[in-house]
C-alpha cells in the first residue's frame, strides 16, 4: 500500500529549480533512499516532506491526508538530521524523552517509553550519561531513538551516517535497517553514498538536477539503469560510446563489433547511445582468440589487489576496460600482461547517453 504520494512537486529558489516537478509514491513500511550527488535536490525534497520547506507547486498526501494543510509539528514525522542535533547538556534519557515532554506526556509514560527505546537500541546502561560521553555510533542510535519516541508515522533520515568512520558506518547501516524492519515504519533516507543505498534500501530514488532519473529496487537499478547518469552513479561500470549497426550488434570506437542484450530502455533507432558492462561481468583470459565472438585483445596497465578481489585496467584498441576478478581466477595477473577480455552478450546493455550540458 502506498502511504506518501507526491504529485508534480516543485521548489524554486529565484530562477532555479531545486526540485523539478517530482512524482513519487513511497510504499508503506519500506525504507526508501533518495540517492544523488550534492546539490541534486534530495535534501530539499525531504525537507518539503517534513514540512520544513513549502513547495512552489504540486500536491502531497499521506494516508489520504493533504500534507500541505498540515504544519510540520502536526505531521507526526520523526527526523534525524545530519548533525544529529542532540542536546549536549542533557543525558541520554533526557534527550530521548524530550519530544515526549513537548507533548506533555506524563512522567510515568515517559520513563517507560525511554526504557523501551534504550533496550531497543541496546544502550540501557548509558541512560544517565551525557551524550558528549558517547561514541559516534551510540549517539547515532540515541538520535534515532529520540526520533521514534512518539511513534511517528514516517521516519526521515538526512545523511545520518556521514560523520562516522567507514567501519562504524557499515555496521550502523545494518543496525538501522534491522531496526526499521523490526518497527515496520516507513522510512526515507537521504544519502550520496551508493553503497549505503544498495545495502539499506528496499527502493532507491536516483536524483539529478532536481529530477528523478530512476526509481526501483537496488539490484534492478544496478543491473538495468535507464541512462548513463544512473549507470555511472550506481557502482562501477564500463560505459563506452558505440554505434548501432543493427542485427543486435554494436560497433566500438576501435571498430570491434559486439553482440548485445536488447535493453528495455534503449531504442534501436537511437544513435546517441552507450554500452554498459559491469567490471565483474568482464571475463579475463590469458589465452584466447581476438576473433572469437565478443572477445577483445588488450594489455593490463594497472592492477589493484585488495585481497578478496583484484581490479585490473585493460588497454584495448581505442578505449580501456575495468575488470574485477579474484586471486583464484587470475592468480598471475600483472601489469604489462596481454589478456583477452570476453564480454558476454547478456551482460552488455545499451543505455541512453547523458544529455549534453
Amino acid at each position: 500500500m502506498t502511504q506518501l504520494i507526491l504529485q508534480d512537486v516543485a521548489k524554486r529558489f529565484n530562477d532555479a529549480y531545486a526540485v523539478d516537478h517530482v512524482n513519487l509514491n513511497v510504499p508503506d513500511g519500506k525504507l526508501v533512499c533518495f540517492l544523488g550527488p550534492s546539490g541534486c535536490g534530495k535534501t530539499t525534497l525531504m525537507r518539503i516532506i517534513a514540512g520544513l520547506e513549502t513547495p512552489t507547486s504540486g500536491s502531497m498526501t499521506f494516508a489520504g491526508e493533504d500534507l500541505l494543510r498540515v504544519s510540520a509539528n502536526r505531521r507526526n514525522f520523526g527526523m534525524v538530521f545530519q548533525s544529529l542535533a542532540l542536546f549536549p547538556h542533557m543525558t541520554v534519557a533526557q534527550n530521548i524523552a524530550y519530544p515526549l515532554r513537548l507533548r506533555r506526556t506524563d512522567a510515568t509514560t515517559q520513563s517507560r517509553r525511554v526504557a523501551e527505546l534504550l533496550d531497543m537500541i541496546r544502550l540501557p546502561h548509558v541512560a544517565n550519561r551525557l551524550v558528549t560521553q558517547l561514541s559516534g555510533g551510540q549517539r547515532q542510535r540515541v538520535a534515532i531513538a529520540r526520533a521514534i519516541a512518539t511513534s511517528p508515522r514516517l521516519l526521515l533520515l538526512d545523511e545520518p551516517l556521514s560523520a562516522l568512520d567507514a567501519k562504524l558506518r557499515e555496521a550502523m547501516q545494518v543496525e538501522i535497517k534491522l531496526l526499521q524492519q523490526r518497527l515496520g515504519i516507513t522510512t526515507i533516507m537521504v544519502t550520496h553514498d551508493q553503497r549505503e543505498a544498495m545495502t539499506m534500501a528496499d527502493e532507491i530514488v536516483v536524483m539529478d538536477k532536481g529530477r528523478i532519473q530512476q526509481t526501483g529496487q537496488p539490484l534492478d537499478i544496478y543491473r538495468n539503469p535507464v541512462n548513463e547518469f544512473v549507470a555511472d552513479f550506481i557502482g562501477l561500470g564500463n560505459i563506452l560510446p558505440v554505434e548501432d549497426v543493427g542485427n543486435g550488434e554494436i560497433m566500438l570506437r576501435g571498430g570491434q563489433r559486439l553482440a548485445v542484450a536488447k535493453a528495455a530502455h534503449a531504442d534501436d533507432a537511437r544513435r546517441d547511445m552507450r554500452l554498459l558492462i559491469r567490471p565483474e561481468d568482464v571475463c579475463l583470459r590469458s589465452r584466447g582468440d581476438a576473433a572469437a565472438p565478443n572477445t577483445l585483445a588488450g594489455v593490463v596497465t594497472f592492477v589493484r589487489d585488495v585481497g578478496v578481489s583484484i581490479e585490473a585496467t585493460i588497454a584495448c584498441e581505442g578505449f580501456t576496460l575495468t575488470a574485477t576478478t579474484t586471486p583464484r581466477e587470475s592468480p598471475a595477473l600483472h601489469t604489462g600482461m596481454p589478456v583477452f577480455a570476453e564480454l558476454p552478450p547478456h551482460a552488455c546493455k545499451l543505455i541512453a547517453a547523458r544529455p549534453a550540458a
